[in-house]
């Protein structure tokens, strides 16, 4: 009955469920100052347990990141083409990788070829389907062709596809340009009669360098999987080290707190992951799923979504610790380098619209009723609280004691903040060990740098405040906002500026 009333209702559905993260979110954010004048002691204890929320946070990152940092050096160390040598369906086994491209330039697309071309795996079994936009295909083709000429044997099998402009149904973005060549490929697939039940699918950025053993490692991983076909297979271990010593302050806390936050998520929390960037899943899901959403700009968190539901609540995360390589943002100019990080927040915000996928999943499917509930439970976490709890434990008492100045005559008003103040500064304390930590699976800072340059990279961790209040708050604000109010997010893709220095791990 209410599958059948989704169905015959699903726009306003879809529009209700737009609307409620960005409600939820404001209502949240202004709390201290609506629910402040009725019920002051509610929202200070609210604030006071955010706080403590903050701790635990930050201690299972500090947990996860250290769990996480010795498994990394660990798995660095195995010789997982050796472990593959008799695992049945090794010798079967065949990748696809996919890759679109806008306008990148040649160093950028030779560095992320190159690194394909590097893998410790049968060359004979990997297989890419490199796709660029019309608009700029004359260029990049040349320089593809380039490249594919300079590793002659090793990226025998790149197919090269143009993605055409205007095609109906799509909106600009890489979700269309990788739906393209996806599909582009398995017709060449069939074409020479290989079978697409042996493939697995990786979706990789055009920026993107994998480690030579990354290939390897993730079929060892689909291989010894006992549900390989209900997975989608991730590294925990995502750098920024294309670039990371040549962009500003701001966009190198950014990308470092992902590559913590992604590392140490993934070990303390894997049940909550979903597809994001670079994940491979077997190309049979792929096309069970329907490849990617083209009326989107960008299906990576929406993919999942749509698998999840299309498996009845059967798909999940595995994840290995052989790292891949991508851009922090970098553009020509400081300002411009500022401005496109906010941009590619905002598109990452934009993975919000999931929430209405997920709720219409949850009510016409066969989900198992525990299941819809946790899910449910991490996106209102994930949307709400992680979206408002920056800015609540630091300028929740404020904006409380402006609403309703009594607040402060009373025990618990003058208290309350002076214990959350003692709990942050003990959540700051596990930041310490894990600017360390970070320090430890980064490309080390260049040697020429002078001593306070370097100094200065050590406070980058403590700094993390900054990002967090600002890069890591409105962006993210923005995009559940313009959900709620039916706007639509064009898409735009973040530039790859590389500088002569840019180093390599």
């Amino acid at each position: 009955m209410i599958k059948k009333l989704v169905e015959k209702h699903d726009a306003k559905f879809q529009r209700a469920f737009e609307i409620i993260p960005g409600l939820l979110t404001w209502l949240v954010l202004l709390s201290p100052l609506w629910l402040g004048r009725v019920a002051p002691l509610a929202v200070a204890f609210f604030l006071t347990f955010l706080a403590l929320f903050w701790v635990y946070r930050a201690f299972i990152l500090l947990v996860g990141v250290l769990i996480g940092y010795r498994r990394y050096k660990r798995e660095l160390k195995e010789d997982w083409l050796g472990k593959l040598q008799g695992l049945w369906g090794f010798e079967h086994l065949k990748h696809l990788f996919v890759i679109p491209a806008v306008n990148e330039s040649y160093e950028v697309l030779e560095g992320s070829l190159s690194s394909l071309a590097a893998q410790k795996y049968p060359a004979e079994n990997v297989f890419i389907a490199f796709s660029v936009e019309e608009k700029n295909a004359p260029r990049v083709l040349a320089d593809v062709a380039r490249i594919k000429e300079k590793y002659q044997g090793r990226l025998g099998n790149l197919w090269t596809f143009v993605h055409p402009q205007g095609l109906p149904s799509e909106v600009v973005g890489a979700a269309a340009n990788r739906n393209w060549a996806a599909r582009q490929a398995v017709k060449k697939i069939k074409e020479e009669e290989m079978d697409t039940a042996d493939f697995m699918m990786t979706t990789l950025d055009a920026d993107m360098r994998i480690h030579p053993q990354f290939l390897a490692r993730m079929s060892y991983a689909f291989l010894t999987d006992p549900e390989p076909m209900d997975k989608f297979y991730q590294t925990a271990v995502y750098l920024f080290d294309n670039n990371i010593w040549q962009v500003p302050p701001l966009m190198r806390i950014q990308a470092n707190s992902v590559t913590l936050a992604v590392l140490g998520s993934w070990v303390t929390e894997p049940s909550r992951k979903d597809t994001w960037s670079c994940y491979s899943v077997p190309l049979a899901t792929l096309i069970e799923t329907g490849y990617w959403d083209a009326t989107l700009g960008v299906d990576d968190t929406p993919f999942y979504w749509r698998t999840f539901v299309k498996k009845e609540g059967k798909f999940s995360g595995s994840h290995f610790y052989i790292p891949a390589f991508a851009d922090a943002v970098q553009d020509k100019g400081v300002i411009k380098t500022h401005v496109s990080q906010y941009k590619q927040l905002l598109r990452w915000g934009w993975g919000v619209v999931t929430f209405p996928i997920a709720m219409k999943g949850f009510l016409t499917t066969k989900i198992p009723l525990g299941t819809k509930l946790l899910k449910l439970y991490h996106l209102l976490e994930q949307y709400t609280i992680w979206r408002t709890v920056t800015f609540l434990i630091t300028f929740g008492f404020l904006l409380l004691f402006i609403a309703n100045p009594q607040v402060r005559l009373t025990s618990a008003g003058y208290r309350l903040p002076e214990i959350t103040g003692v709990i942050l500064t003990a959540a700051f304390i596990f930041l310490l060990p894990v600017t360390y930590l970070r320090s430890k699976i980064t490309s080390p800072m260049p040697a020429s740098w002078p001593w306070w340059k370097k100094l200065w990279g050590w406070l980058e961790g403590p700094m993390v405040i900054i990002n967090l209040l600002t890069y890591t708050l409105v962006p993210y604000i923005d995009a559940e906002t313009r959900l709620m109010l039916g706007r639509r997010l064009e898409f735009w893709s973040t530039p790859k500026v590389r500088s002569a220095q840019d180093g390599k791990k």
